[in-house]
């Protein structure tokens, strides 16, 4: 018959038994499913041969991705979580093997120019309107305003414009070269309340000082109730022919109503 000492050493160690069966079993369910499912999540990285990098302005294809599980700790901001997001997207900078994928470092919203495209600087004295909840990567159509007809004063007190010269027309008489010349130069009107440039890509919003508006000093987040800025200038993202010809109108003296439809 077992004393009641023997039963009190059973019970104790049944007890360290299963306190080491728990923590055992506890410290398997940290490893193989609460570290890696719950404080992990899956993010895009870089996968390079050779230990070498991708340049900038790299096309991403299915062989230079992969998914990885990273904990939650060590995921930076704005992280990438889909392959879709950045495949055939072109690169920001030079990016090694194991790199995790941001919206910095690839161009996820295609503002970076192409072969035939630019980024224009609009000048503050050109914008008849603009919204101040304007930021970056917004879309904006544009609407060309009457303005003060400043080139057209500037020519008409060149000494170009005062003495045209004259050429010989085929039938003998005498045309102006000099306005067959300012013809040439200026483009055809648009007509009123009619969208000039429509869904132009807003790369960079600025501020007087030429910071970045955003709408809280931790970035953009979209609410656009507040700003770090007062907007001044936008930097728009046109085909190289659209900006050469809104630059022959501002030197019309047109203003331009920028309007954020995106």
């Amino acid at each position: 018959m077992a004393t009641p000492h023997g039963r009190l050493l059973k019970r104790n160690y049944f007890f360290a038994c299963l306190i080491l069966i728990i923590g055992f079993g506890g410290l398997l369910g940290y490893d193989l499913y609460f570290k890696p499912y719950v404080l992990s999540q899956t993010v895009v990285k870089i996968k390079v041969d050779s230990g070498g990098f991708l340049p900038k302005n790299h096309e991403l294809k299915a062989e230079n991705l992969y998914l990885d599980s990273v904990q939650t700790k060590d995921i930076p901001a704005g992280v990438i979580t889909s392959l879709d997001q950045v495949e055939r997207k072109i690169t920001n900078v030079n990016l090694t093997d194991g790199s995790i994928l941001t919206e910095s470092l690839v161009d996820v919203s295609e503002l970076e120019p192409q072969q035939d495209e630019g980024i224009f600087p609009i000048p503050k004295d050109a914008i008849y309107a603009i919204n101040g909840s304007l930021r970056s990567r917004d879309k904006v159509d544009i609407y060309l305003v009457e303005g003060e007809p400043a080139a057209k004063e500037r020519r008409g007190s060149s000494p170009a414009a005062a003495a045209p010269a004259s050429v010989t027309t085929p039938g003998g008489s005498k045309a102006s070269d000099a306005s067959s010349l300012l013809e040439a130069e200026v483009p055809p009107e648009v007509p009123a309340r009619k969208v000039f440039l429509s869904g132009v890509t807003v790369n960079y919003v600025r501020t007087e000082d030429n910071n970045d508006v955003l709408d809280s000093e931790n970035g953009n987040n979209n609410n656009r109730f507040t700003s770090t800025g007062k907007v001044a200038a936008p930097e728009l993202k046109l085909k190289k022919s659209d900006g050469e010809l809104l630059g022959a109108y501002l030197e019309q003296g047109k203003k331009l109503w920028i309007v954020r439809v995106e």
